[in-house]
C-alpha cells in the first residue's frame, strides 16, 4: 500500500469553506478505486495550511487510475478552487521501518 501525503495551501479566508467543501467531498474521494483510508489536519503552525493524507492500495490508483475517473473529476470540483498555489503531494510506502 501507499500513503499520500499532500500538502495543501488554502486561500487566505476561505479555510472554513474548504473544511465544509472537503467534508461534502470525502466520500467520493473514500470511495474511489484503490481508496483505502482518508484523513484530513490542520497545521497548528501554519494558519490555512493542511495535511491531506490518503492510503491507496497501489500508486497507480492515484497516479493513473483517480485523475481521470469520475470520482478524481468530481472530488477536484468541490475541494480544488480553494487551493492557492498546486499541493505538495508525495507518496511513501505504507510498510513500518522498524529497529
Amino acid at each position: 500500500m501507499i500513503v499520500e501525503h499532500a500538502y495543501i495551501k488554502v486561500i487566505a479566508g476561505r479555510e472554513i469553506d474548504f473544511e465544509e467543501a472537503f467534508a461534502k467531498a470525502e466520500p467520493v474521494l473514500a470511495g474511489a478505486e484503490g481508496c483505502r483510508d482518508t484523513a484530513l489536519f490542520r497545521d497548528v503552525e501554519r494558519p490555512g495550511e493542511y495535511l491531506l493524507r490518503v492510503t491507496w492500495g497501489r500508486l497507480e490508483d492515484h497516479l493513473e487510475a483517480f485523475p481521470t475517473s469520475s470520482a478524481g473529476r468530481e472530488f477536484a470540483a468541490q475541494v480544488a478552487h480553494f487551493f492557492e498555489g498546486t499541493p505538495d503531494v508525495r507518496h511513501f510506502d505504507a510498510d513500518r521501518i522498524t529497529a
